[in-house]
């Protein structure tokens, strides 16, 4: 998918958010349906339902819901918020933001904050201001969907994470926590994939 962009000299559109990184980690699938419905099952699809990803996002909670009951409360509430706007404001638990949008090729989202903490310590993030050099003590994470076309009928669908630090004992600190969380961060990218796959290739039965 990444050849349609190289092959016609251009930057991908997550290129050009986060052109360089501290950690990424990138996953894709193969889907019998066209992009446009991939991508309306991207947007449609209630994530809060896959017990996967719900007992994932539940242990990485619980020690904040013990240690600072209090932040781990407002998170919760910006959580359920965040659900009433649909499945994708779910998935996002309101902590990202949109920084680009193009249907039916490409989603991606920007998030800012101290990500080792128990609480996440969020900041909010600019658009507008994304591009800047990260400030030191921060961290700034882009989350991205792709579609592309495989042949007619298919998509592959991909979703990648990048970070970048803004100093190196940001960088130390983040790389210690993501050295621990990767596996399991893998794992609801994988289980979100294969719940969109599911829901479009239903969707053309």
């Amino acid at each position: 998918m990444r050849d349609r962009y190289a092959n016609r000299g251009i930057a991908m559109p997550l290129d050009t958010w986060m052109p360089s990184w501290d950690a990424r980690s990138r996953h894709q699938v193969e889907i019998q349906a066209a992009p446009d419905v991939v991508y309306r099952a991207l947007l449609t699809t209630d994530f809060g339902r896959n017990p996967v990803l719900r007992t994932l996002m539940a242990l990485r909670v619980l020690p904040a819901l013990i240690l600072t009951p209090r932040q781990a409360w407002k998170r919760w509430r910006a959580a359920s918020a965040a659900r009433l706007q649909g499945p994708m404001g779910h998935l996002l638990t309101g902590a990202f933001t949109q920084l680009e949008a193009t249907p039916p090729a490409e989603l991606i989202f920007g998030l800012t904050g101290r990500f080792w903490t128990l609480v996440g310590g969020l900041v909010p993030t600019d658009p507008g201001t994304f591009r800047d050099p990260v400030p030191a003590g921060l961290a700034r994470a882009t989350w991205s969907f792709e579609l592309g076309p495989v042949q007619p009928g298919r998509t592959m669908l991909s979703t990648e994470t990048r970070v970048a630090c803004g100093d190196p004992a940001t960088r130390r600190r983040f790389l210690r926590y993501w050295r621990f969380i990767r596996g399991g961060s893998g794992v609801i990218r994988w289980a979100l994939l294969r719940q969109v796959k599911l829901a479009a290739e239903s969707a053309v039965t």
